[in-house]
């Protein structure tokens, strides 16, 4: 009886980027849901042979423009941040649908208070494929009107680059919707707006892509972006190898473009869409009161799981934790203010009792609402 190997796997992506990392998980994910005996081995970079492996998944940044012409005799797939950025080959090719992510920012600013678009990149990604396919889909989506800066002819990262892009949203008037290039040139733009004294988002709103973590926690204001599909890229890409090892002979899909995985939303691009703006107002609105889920989803016209479903795409938690995050953010407010017994407190935001606002605070805060109050701010966000 044949013993059945396990069957070695190499993934060639260059490890220091978020994307690479992500899409990684993504691959591990689909492995271990189908119980594959995969043996995976990580490598920086690949610009020798592919002999000796029973399959490769490769970030094509990883690969040596000299192996762009991959043998047919070894199964393998591609992984891209842009389509543009594969080489000439025959191997298939997933990657995150640029005009996608981009479409799913102009969508969001249209439903707020914004009058017009623009877009904001940096000089630094002038030549990046993936930034370039995200400022054709902005102009293919604008047209004529489609206001784009790149940081202008100045040198990157000088002082000059930040007159001149100060200058360009002075232009921009009020009421302006911004979508950035990535996250990190939405962090960038806030800093200026604030320099400039423009209030967020009621003057200018902004979105960027790719919801990257640790940009998002060094940013001044929590920002909304584009949920970049890491995960699914590295799924779909298992799954492709996987097919390529067991159907040698099947045909593959050449390019898989996915599609984003929704908006997160905050501060930065003013109310929030249709169903989910009635619910928050309406959390907003009643937070004395022992309100439910249940009552949020009748209230704006929607099935519960309906409503939990629009919560977690759009904001990663679920309605009751809404509830309570708006909740403690209240009496917080309150206690500041020093104006209120804790007792009142409790009750007008919503705590059953002022025993129980003092559990969640040590809980939570590791203080007492007294304390709070007193000017132990360590609790404040």
């Amino acid at each position: 009886m044949k013993v059945k190997r396990p069957l070695q796997i190499i993934l060639v992506f260059n490890t220091r980027g978020p994307f690479s990392r992500e899409v990684l998980a993504g691959v591990g994910a689909y492995v271990k849901s189908r119980k594959l005996d995969w043996r995976m081995t990580i490598c920086n970079a690949l610009a020798g042979s592919l002999d000796g492996a029973d399959g490769y998944i490769l970030d094509t940044e990883s690969v040596h423009p000299e192996m762009s012409a991959m043998p047919g005799n070894v199964p393998c797939v591609y992984v891209a941040p842009a389509l543009t950025a594969a080489p000439q080959s025959a191997v298939p090719l997933v990657y995150p649908d640029n005009a996608a992510l981009v479409a799913e920012a102009v969508g969001h600013l249209r439903e707020t208070s914004a009058t017009r678009m623009a877009f904001y990149s940096r000089p630094r990604y002038r030549e990046q494929p993936w930034a370039q396919e995200r400022i054709a889909a902005f102009r293919q989506l604008l047209g004529p009107q489609a206001d784009i800066w790149q940081g202008g002819d100045a040198p990157a990262n000088s002082a000059e680059e930040a007159l001149k892009t100060m200058a360009w949203i002075r232009r921009l008037g009020f009421r302006t919707g911004i979508v950035a290039v990535n996250d990190s040139s939405a962090r960038e733009l806030l800093s200026l707006c604030q320099q400039l004294g423009r209030d967020i988002p009621q003057d200018i709103s902004i979105v960027g892509i790719d919801h990257d973590p640790l940009v998002a926690a060094l940013s001044p204001i929590d920002f909304s972006s584009v949920r970049q599909p890491h995960d699914r890229i590295g799924q779909t890409a298992a799954e492709l190898l996987h097919r390529r090892i067991q159907m040698p002979d099947e045909a593959t899909p050449m390019y898989t473009p996915i599609a984003p995985e929704g908006l997160h939303l905050a501060n930065s691009s003013g109310k929030a869409p249709g169903t989910l703006y009635a619910a928050l107002g309406f959390i907003r609105q009643n937070l004395g009161q022992s309100i439910k889920s249940q009552q949020v989803a009748d209230h704006v016209g929607v099935s519960r799981a309906t409503l939990e479903r629009l919560f977690l795409k759009q904001l990663e938690s679920t309605v009751h934790d809404e509830i309570f995050r708006q909740r403690i953010a209240l009496a917080k407010t309150l206690l500041r203010s020093g104006d209120m017994a804790t007792a009142d407190v409790a009750r007008q935001s919503g705590f059953k009792t002022a025993q129980y606002m003092h559990y969640v605070f040590k809980k939570e805060f590791g203080t007492s609402p007294k304390e709070f109050a007193a000017g132990n701010t360590d609790a404040d966000d």
